[in-house]
């Protein structure tokens, strides 16, 4: 095994855990602490806040890391010259799930902190557009989002070693 090889792998590794914790810690907010917190009112403020907070850091973190070792493996990957059509479709797709979803992130804080500055203007809409609005926006869309592009990273990993000699 070589020194760039290692590297790869490291670079493999560092892109798949800051994948994990971002989905990961969406999906425990949607399933684990959100009901919690709705089912504690009070003083569930605070600590939603905090929480945020903390969360805001890893989210800019993961990001930060997965476009930088994103790169560097679309790259690596691409330079070999023996991926076909179907592995560049697919990792296009993935790219564009990807930015999809650091937009979102970047539109749900800006969109809090305009909620933040003025409380009063923000409503709930109690329709069923506004809850299907609701439904597939933020952290709902983020997690569905994040979970597809792990099977797109699945999917290109078998892409990549089919397309191998003697693959």
């Amino acid at each position: 095994m070589s020194v760039s090889d290692v590297f790869l792998l490291v670079v493999r590794w560092v892109h798949l855990i800051a994948a994990a914790a971002w989905i990961g810690g969406s999906l425990f907010y949607l399933v684990v602490l959100r009901p919690t917190l709705h089912k504690f009112p009070k003083g569930s403020d605070l600590a939603s806040i905090a929480t945020a907070s903390e969360f805001r850091a890893l989210v800019d973190t993961s990001i930060f890391v997965l476009l930088t070792t994103g790169v560097i493996l679309t790259f690596n990957r691409l330079s070999t010259g023996i991926v076909g059509m179907p592995y560049v479709a697919t990792l296009g797709i993935k790219i564009a799930l990807s930015v999809w979803m650091f937009g979102l992130a970047r539109n749900r804080r800006r969109r809090r902190a305009l909620v933040n500055e003025d409380n009063n203007t923000a409503t709930t809409s109690t329709s069923w557009l506004g809850k299907i609005s609701r439904a597939v926006s933020g952290y709902n869309t983020i997690v569905i989002l994040g979970i597809i592009v792990f099977l797109l990273s699945d999917l290109l990993k078998v892409l990549f070693e089919l397309a191998l000699p003697n693959g």
